[in-house]
């Protein structure tokens, strides 16, 4: 994939001079439905440079990779250099025949040849070169295939990619509360979240979804994003906590007494239109009636009792929304000709 990068020695590192061509290692071999895998770990310093990626966008008839990303790649290397980090899944590369792969049943160890391009990488291209872009020279937990072509090596790209189903993102943004590793913005969000959904005054209570996606319920992703565009608001970010989830609560509650169809209030477009225009909202009650208690929200609210969001289809459903919502708040904004 790239020239050898400098070693760096690190105490965890076994570094075993050799002389020749061929490096060896003790392996696991599994036998699985006609196709011999092997497991082991390889210095990234003897493995890396005989590694190669067929990318779709260099050989579209040949090529099955995505596109190289460097700035991933990056922060998998400073992630692999931060103690007590760890990514202790395989990357799965398949030998060519220049490998010259040998398996030798008593000793399990396995043989191959320093050789450009002696193994395809097929899972994995970013984590590899995190390993070698990373400062700490470290072992890299492999699987590797052997003799497979072209086009079972794609095929099992596209199993790889496609069999597997990712963790939901719900849940991920649940359990990083747990990891240690939310930041102050989500933290907020979280708790604000909770208490939207538990509260007995709140119009989202029971109404937010907590675990798997339910039908009529608004996901963790859809209110951190509405709401984490509401808190660049100089007018929110500048209150405490508490004066924050009041705001937003008595927010909520304009809409659900106002307007006509309280369901959107859990549609993820509408939901995100109505935070689209927080800003505008809460300035808009403060300069009228100098106060954004409940009573002032909903004087403005008012103006979207009727919007509904059945009658937006297609592509930009949102952004449509929040546009007849801004007609709307600036609707008595005149110019007449003394004015200018």
């Amino acid at each position: 994939m790239s020239g050898k990068n400098s070693a760096h020695d690190d105490g965890d590192v076994e570094r075993v001079e050799r002389d020749g061509s061929d490096h060896s290692y003790t392996v696991h071999k599994i036998h699985q439905n006609g196709r011999d895998i092997f497991y082991t770990t390889i210095p990234v310093d003897d493995l890396f440079p005989y590694t190669f990626v067929e990318r779709f966008c260099e050989k579209p008839e040949e090529g099955y990779q995505r596109r190289f990303d460097k700035r991933r790649a990056t922060e998998i290397a400073e992630y692999l250099a931060t103690d007590g980090m760890s990514i202790p899944i395989n990357v799965v590369l398949s030998a060519q025949p220049n490998a010259e792969l040998t398996y030798t049943r008593k000793t399990k160890q396995l043989t191959y040849q320093r050789e450009r391009e002696a193994f395809a990488v097929i899972d994995g291209q970013h984590r590899l070169w995190g390993y070698h872009l990373c400062k700490l020279r470290h072992r890299v937990p492999v699987a590797i295939y052997n003799g497979l072509d072209t086009t079972a090596e794609a095929r099992l790209f596209v199993d790889i990619n496609t069999k597997q189903k990712g963790v939901p993102k719900e849940l991920l943004k649940n359990v990083k509360s747990i990891a240690g590793t939310e930041t102050e913005i989500e933290a907020n969000l979280r708790r604000l979240f909770l208490f939207l959904n538990t509260s007995e005054s709140s119009p989202l209570r029971g109404k937010l979804n907590v675990g798997e996606s339910s039908p009529g319920k608004l996901s963790r992703i859809s209110f951190d994003g509405a709401l984490g565009r509401a808190q660049k608001s100089d007018l929110l970010n500048r209150q405490p906590p508490e004066k924050q989830q009041e705001l937003i609560l008595n927010y909520l509650r304009a809409f659900d007494i106002e307007i006509d169809d309280k369901e959107q209030l859990t549609k993820r477009n509408y939901f995100g239109a109505m935070f689209d225009v927080f800003d505008e909202v809460v300035r808009k009650a403060k300069k009228e009636v100098c106060s954004v208690k409940l009573p002032a929200l909903r004087g403005v609210v008012s103006l979207f009792s009727d919007i509904s969001e059945a009658n937006y289809t297609g592509a930009a459903k949102r952004q449509r929304i929040v546009e007849e919502m801004r007609n709307r708040l600036h609707s008595d904004v005149r110019i007449d000709p003394e004015d200018i």
